[in-house]
């Protein structure tokens, strides 16, 4: 069998979505990118700046020994030796945090060592002058000051300090450069995937608004072959109800006039029939006995067949539905079927109800007689209880019986004619029809309710 695919998406469609979704997440890429590059450019800055801030705590702490130390020369008080002792322990950690930082970078890390160096040379020269300023006061200190190389020591520091934090400024402006052109090229790309991603929404968004408008225009359409269907349906529904009540309308008056065909025609043939066996089994019963009794077995078969047609002619058109109204024609046609078929018989009627529609009456008449029919033929029933009450709406008829009950698809079941035929008569008249189980849910429970017009 050939698979239908009319229910798949086209493939433009799903393409577009495929390079939608691309380009998405192209961008996020680009953006994510972008805030790494920003975030490692503030790494750089924040690297530089420590780098400065540390040569500088170093320049501090040799300035500091060095102001310590002369204090202590011209006042010769130990006091004044603490921020040389603090600088001595300090400088080894700085140098340390120093030296993590450019670890990276062979041109800081030499010029580290050199300076290293000279702080190394410098401190031992604070050293020394520390020795000679115990053993022989200030004037060996100045002697050695005059003679020794402590100002070029320092003129080198602050030298190196300048080229350290000059190629840490270079590095970090070259960093800087190459994060702003790559940030720019980054930013070029994102906002090329962005235009794309909007290129692609717009045809999207032709694309939704077309077919939006193409499913209207169908939904539309069907709305209106819909209504003219539910017109034509409405109009062929009425069609067939004027129809079926004129073939109901037809039937009943066919059978009427059956019955009447059969009352008075065969009816008066039959009783001549019956006179005429009579008239000549009284002469013969003296002059031939035997034939006599013949005539009778004769005339005993023609009475069984007057009382055929008189049954025929109830089932056809009940006299007593035209002389003695509905209430009784149910209670005696119930009240004979039941008494036949052995069956235990309750009626609740509490009026005669002569004055109803004639077409109301038989069919009250015809749904009790079908449905007592079911009862004896399938109900396996041993009581069966008619009700016909008037209510406030309409008439409501009940045909309640205790047997094996009925199931629940047996009006879509070919040979529901009599269930069908009953619910035609009431749909008919504008009632309704119910099929359902009856009490403790036990047997069968037939209702039909005939609504008064308003």
């Amino acid at each position: 069998m050939k698979k239908n695919n009319s229910a798949s998406l086209p493939v433009y469609v799903t393409a577009l979505f495929l390079i939608c979704l691309v380009t998405l997440a192209g961008s996020a890429v680009s953006n994510y990118q972008n805030l790494q590059k920003l975030k490692q450019n503030n790494d750089w800055m924040e690297h530089g700046w420590s780098v400065k801030d540390h040569l500088k705590n170093i320049n501090l702490l040799i300035m500091d020994a060095e102001s310590s130390l002369r204090g202590y020369y011209m006042s010769e008080d130990p006091i004044y030796l603490g921020p040389w002792k603090t600088a001595k322990d300090k400088l080894d950690a700085e140098f340390i945090i120093l030296a993590k930082l450019v670890e990276n970078n062979p041109s800081q890390v030499k010029n580290l060592a050199q300076l290293r160096l000279l702080f190394d040379r410098k401190m031992k020269a604070f050293d020394e002058g520390t020795a000679l300023f115990k053993d022989g006061g200030l004037s060996e200190v100045v002697n050695a000051v005059k003679v020794g190389d402590g100002r070029e020591i320092m003129d080198e520091i602050r030298l190196l300090d300048i080229i350290m934090e000059k190629e840490e400024l270079e590095l970090l402006t070259a960093r800087r450069d190459r994060f702003y052109e790559e940030y720019q090229h980054g930013l070029w790309i994102g906002n090329a995937i962005i235009a794309v991603a909007i290129l692609i929404l717009m045809l999207f968004y032709r694309l939704i608004g077309r077919s939006f408008n193409k499913q209207r225009s169908v939904e539309d359409a069907l709305k209106l072959a819909n209504d003219n269907l539910e017109t034509t349906v409405l109009a062929r529904t009425e069609q067939l109800s004027v129809l079926s009540r004129h073939l109901l309308s037809v039937s009943e008056e066919e059978k009427a006039k059956l019955a009447r065909e059969l009352h008075d025609e065969m009816g008066a043939s039959l009783t001549a029939i019956s006179m005429d066996l009579s008239m000549v089994t009284e002469k013969l019963k003296k002059t031939d006995p035997p034939l006599a009794n013949q005539l009778l077995r004769a005339k005993q078969a023609l009475l069984d067949t007057v009382d055929l047609k008189r049954r025929i002619i109830e089932d056809l058109r009940p006299s007593m539905l035209d002389n003695l109204g509905l209430t009784a024609s149910i209670q005696s046609h119930c009240e004979e079927t039941t008494r036949i078929a052995g069956l235990m018989y309750e009626a609740d009627i509490s009026e005669d109800f002569d004055n109803i529609d004639p077409a109301w009456a038989i069919a009250l008449f015809r749904i009790t007689q079908e449905s007592l029919n079911n009862v004896i033929k399938y109900a396996k029933a041993s009581h069966v209880k008619i009700t016909l009450k008037r209510q406030s709406a309409g008439l409501w008829l009940q045909i309640l019986d205790d047997g094996v009950g009925i199931p629940k698809d047996a009006l879509k079941k070919p040979k529901s004619h009599g269930l069908l035929g009953m619910r035609e008569r009431a749909l008919l008249l504008g009632g309704s029809f119910t099929v359902k189980p009856g009490i403790a849910n036990r047997g069968t429970a037939i209702e039909a309710f005939l609504p008064f017009p308003h």
